[in-house]
């Protein structure tokens, strides 16, 4: 299972992004950063061009 991000990193995020979180939404939400981290990493982010559906379809056409 992934690690927790660390406090550092996870303050300087929600500082950049403006957000203020009281201490127990702060510890909640790097708790369950580590499941955020390991859903992330499952992903798939390079697919080709040609698998996408909207590069099958041609309007009028049947198969």
């Amino acid at each position: 299972m992934a690690e927790p991000y660390p406090a550092a990193v996870f303050d300087a995020a929600m500082a950049r992004a403006g957000i203020t979180l009281t201490e127990a939404e702060r510890a909640t939400l790097i708790d369950v950063s580590r499941h955020i981290a390991a859903s992330t990493g499952r992903i798939r982010t390079e697919r080709a061009v040609g698998v996408e559906p909207a590069t099958l379809f041609v309007p009028g056409q049947r198969a």
